[in-house]
């Protein structure tokens, strides 16, 4: 992979001066708030340019990124919005690095930082009149789900909004949960529906704590066809299925990660287990796919079970995964072996993210 280079991923060819926008980030542990983030910045430009900082300028600056950085760097190749790619992109932003992608603006959420000195990290960028902001995504960041591991809560999971069930940030005493709405499912959504001449593939599964490992099974199954269709299993499902406090993301967090994938063209939500000929026939499915691999703690014959359906049908086909040991567990391994360091990070970055809800002002989303 070359370094320093703007690595492009569209092949199409504007007749106008195309506008160029830029957002950077480490992109570790990637959520529904990176996605949202990313496709807001696309929303403003007919090019965007994606810079991702290497491990050894993140564990300089912040930590040790708990994803490595060929799965950090990969991963952003699947995603839908992404035009290029700037690899190893400065940490300190400005002028500079937009020559570098050339861009003609910066994009960044609403929580905009500052340096040791007080100074915005930013500033040289909103002087010049080369920086737009945009609304961050609440009740979900980086930050809280190495939290959710760590501590391993259940507070995440999808619940009836009753009083008991209200987790309220104790530190500020405000409550702060990610709200899933229509408009952003169908923002994320590709809109589009399968033809008479679709050959439909589907697969399923978890997809919890979403990685270039899940991206490449996706870009395999989806060359099985010419439509993907995903179905994400509920949290009651995965939670029986592998114990503890699984999923780490909740399914709406989930449905969010994998629509972002450029590769699926359609999701349902809370799939059922068992694929049946009904599910089949309703769904025109053509292929089922199945990993190669599965991190589920139930028996070997439980699994089996799930696909009999199709494989009587002569329609199940096995896609072997590029990152077979890469499984929430070995996530979940990954902090747990940093813990204390991880620990530290989260009161400093927990301090910053309570000051940015204390302090907010409406921005719209775009």
């Amino acid at each position: 992979m070359p370094d320093h280079d703007v690595i492009s991923l569209s092949s199409d060819i504007l007749e106008h001066r195309p506008v160029r926008g830029y957002i950077d980030g480490c992109f570790d542990i990637m959520h529904s708030g990176h996605y949202n983030a990313i496709r807001q910045a696309k929303a403003q430009c007919d090019i965007l340019v994606v810079g991702i900082h290497s491990d050894s300028v993140i564990t300089d600056r912040k930590a040790p990124p708990v994803m490595k950085q060929r799965e950090r760097y990969e991963l952003l190749k699947h995603i839908k919005w992404v035009d290029e790619i700037l690899y190893d992109a400065s940490y300190d932003i400005g002028l500079k690095t937009l020559e570098k992608a050339r861009a003609d603006f910066c994009v960044h959420g609403d929580d905009m930082p500052v340096d040791s000195s007080g100074k915005g990290v930013y500033d040289e960028l909103r002087d010049a009149g080369k920086l737009r902001i945009i609304k961050r995504t609440e009740g979900v960041s980086t930050t809280d789900l190495i939290g959710r591991m760590l501590l391993m809560t259940k507070d995440h999971l999808c619940k009836p909004n009753t009083d008991e069930n209200i987790d309220l940030n104790k530190r500020t005493g405000t409550l702060v949960r990610m709200l899933t709405t229509t408009r952003r499912i169908a923002e994320f959504s590709s809109r589009r529906a399968p033809s008479a001449d679709d050959t439909v593939v589907y697969v399923d599964g978890a997809f919890d704590m979403f990685n270039v490992g899940h991206a490449t099974t996706l870009e395999k199954a989806k060359a099985l066809g010419t439509y993907l269709l995903v179905g994400i299993f509920d949290d009651e499902t995965v939670n029986k299925m592998k114990g503890g406090n699984y999923p780490v993301m909740n399914l709406h967090e989930r449905v969010l990660n994998v629509s972002a994938c450029k590769h699926v063209d359609e999701v349902i939500i809370g799939a059922p287990v068992e694929i049946s000929e009904d599910l089949i026939r309703t769904m025109n499915i053509s292929i089922v796919a199945q990993g190669s691999i599965s991190s589920f703690s139930t028996q070997y014959e439980i699994l089996v079970r799930l696909f009999v359906v199709p494989k009587r049908l002569g329609i199940l086909r096995e896609v072997e995964s590029d990152y077979p040991r890469l499984t929430g567990a070995t996530i979940a391994t990954r902090i747990i072996k940093n813990c204390l360091t991880y620990i530290n990070r989260n009161k400093k970055r927990s301090k910053i993210e309570n000051e940015y809800y204390c302090n907010k002002q409406h921005i719209a989303e775009q």
